[in-house]
């Protein structure tokens, strides 16, 4: 599964790779919240303060392919 991070207000990306929860591997990025540590908690784009209510996280799975 995949998974999306966007600030809430103006919708930049703020991550998108492996979901986070399932990540097995390379574990630099324990949670969603050290995704916003790395941007000092706010969005460099419009100043948001980024927290889990502030942002929108999109969860996809992987498409399966069909006989």
């Amino acid at each position: 599964m995949s998974e999306k991070i966007n600030c809430g207000n103006c919708g930049m990306l703020l991550y998108f790779g492996e979901e986070i929860k399932r990540r097995l591997y390379m574990r630099a990025i324990p949670d969603e919240s050290a995704v916003y540590a790395g941007y000092g908690n706010v969005c460099p784009r419009c100043g948001n303060p980024l927290s889990d209510a502030s942002v929108k996280v999109q969860i996809k799975r992987r498409a399966t392919h069909g006989s």
